[in-house]
């Protein structure tokens, strides 16, 4: 259950290990089928997918279901 992180109203999927080109059809597909805007978010040398503030809620109420309750602090 971890392979981001939170900051104060963002999450990000750390996502480094995979190009742009998929990272960029990845936030598509977010988009079409979970309607969350993220953007890429420049990491030193690599890029990372930022969900979008006001994605936020409704990024929480879609996985909220499935995080245990250790890890539930990790939602914003």
């Amino acid at each position: 259950m971890d392979d981001g992180s939170r900051s104060r109203n963002s999450v990000y999927f750390n996502t480094q290990q995979f190009n742009k080109k998929d990272q960029e059809v990845l936030i598509q597909l977010l988009r079409e089928i979970f309607n969350l805007k993220a953007t890429l978010n420049r990491d030193k040398c690599y890029y990372r997918i930022r969900i979008a503030c006001d994605s936020m809620d409704h990024f929480s109420d879609l996985v909220s279901p499935f995080i245990i309750k250790s890890m539930r602090y990790k939602l914003p």
